[in-house]
């Protein structure tokens, strides 16, 4: 009986144990541009870097979403009915945000 007794709690002493647990995060370190823009017309720029297009600039406005893109330089240009309105070559280390301001008609 007592063999049965100390076999009854040595189980439900290990059934409280909890077992180890392992957490492991990705950190994503790519720099990241945003833009200001001067109006809600500039917001209809279409993006294009390293002559690959990202859609409407105002999709990365400052404050709401930033565009993820990997470090170095790259060439950033603004076209407004094909033609470049706005043209900067940035670098980019790991890690750093960095928000263009765009003027009304560069």
């Amino acid at each position: 009986m007592k063999i049965l007794l100390a076999l009854l709690i040595c189980f439900t002493l290990t059934a409280c144990v909890q077992t180890p647990t392992r957490n492991t995060e990705v950190v994503d370190d790519r720099p990241g541009i945003a833009f200001e823009l001067p109006s809600v017309a500039s917001e209809y720029y279409k993006l294009r870097i390293d002559g690959v297009s990202y859609g409407y600039v105002g999709q990365y406005q400052a404050g709401e979403n930033l565009l993820k893109i990997i470090d170095g330089t790259h060439q950033v240009e603004l076209l407004s009915d094909g033609e470049v309105v706005y043209h900067e070559e940035i670098y980019l280390g790991a890690g750093v945000n960095r928000i263009l301001k765009v003027g009304p008609h560069e």
